[in-house]
């Protein structure tokens, strides 16, 4: 190895032992906060759950989950974060019901790094059993794209997730060609179609074609359909007539955290009432 080659690896490892080192402090001093994006039923216009959306909240500022989640994934810090994970929403979750919206799932997004982890069932069991949560209101949401092994442990973990009644969501759907791997392998309820066909709905006709074919493709294997970043009206329209199922996006509402999701929430509640 050579001179600048070794200085390269020395600030690398250095880089990544204050990664670490922030990241355990962050957690110790709760820099961790979840913001919540609702969900929104397109044919009533109901709110039918939320996903949580995790931001680092650090004394230098906001850090995005794009810059510090590769972080802990590299270094297998994600499974330090997994039970704050599962403990923070499904808290938040029993909160909602407090207030009123017990009808209400928690989607919760996991890397593939999170399921090989052999005490992820044990983890998310004891937050269900803690908050007294149905495991039918958790989702979990994979976001990993490359194919699994029927034998890995990750794809034994979500099929017993499955089995134990947590519903499991395909995200980023279209996103990579081994989204279609998913739908072989994996008895999903839910498709989350990527926001970048929804962005260029209208860009030409064949993606409208497209965005039809996809949302017939999740029906046909009967799945629910959920388009993410709807940012106007017309996109909306798109979808509800051409019998996308759920939105989600700025058109709707911006991830919020919860001591203004509840107020949201009940605002929505009464104009529902008064329509």
């Amino acid at each position: 190895m050579g001179f600048l080659s070794s200085i390269q690896h020395l600030f690398a490892d250095k880089k990544r032992i204050l990664g670490a080192t922030d990241f355990r402090r962050a957690l110790n001093n709760n820099e961790f906060v979840f913001y919540y994006q609702p969900e929104w039923d397109l044919k009533t216009g109901r709110v039918m759950g939320v996903e949580a959306l995790i931001r680092w909240e650090s004394p230098n500022g906001i850090i995005p989950p794009m810059e510090f989640i590769p972080m802990l994934e590299k270094t297998g810090l994600i499974n330090e974060f997994t039970p704050f994970l599962f403990n923070q929403t499904l808290k938040d979750l029993r909160e909602l019901y407090q207030a009123g919206f017990d009808n209400l799932f928690m989607s919760v997004n996991l890397s593939i790094i999170q399921l090989k982890d052999p005490s992820l069932l044990d983890t998310i069991r004891q937050s269900l059993d803690k908050y007294a949560i149905l495991p039918e209101k958790l989702e979990c949401e994979v976001t990993e794209t490359k194919h699994m092994d029927r034998a890995a442990i990750e794809h034994q973990n979500l099929h017993q997730m499955r089995d134990m009644g947590i519903r499991l969501s395909i995200d980023d759907f279209g996103s990579g060609h081994a989204s279609f791997n998913y739908l072989k392998d994996l008895d999903a309820h839910k498709l989350k179609i990527d926001r970048d066909f929804i962005q260029s709905l209208f860009d030409k006709p064949a993606n409208e074609t497209i965005m039809r074919t996809i949302i017939g493709l999740g029906h046909s294997l009967g799945l629910i359909v959920l388009a993410e970043g709807i940012e106007t009206s017309e996109q909306e329209k798109w979808l509800r007539e051409n019998e996308c199922d759920v939105g989600q996006g700025f058109w709707f509402s911006r991830p919020l955290p919860l001591t203004m999701l509840i107020p949201f929430l009940r605002t929505h509640q009464e104009k529902q009432q008064n329509q």
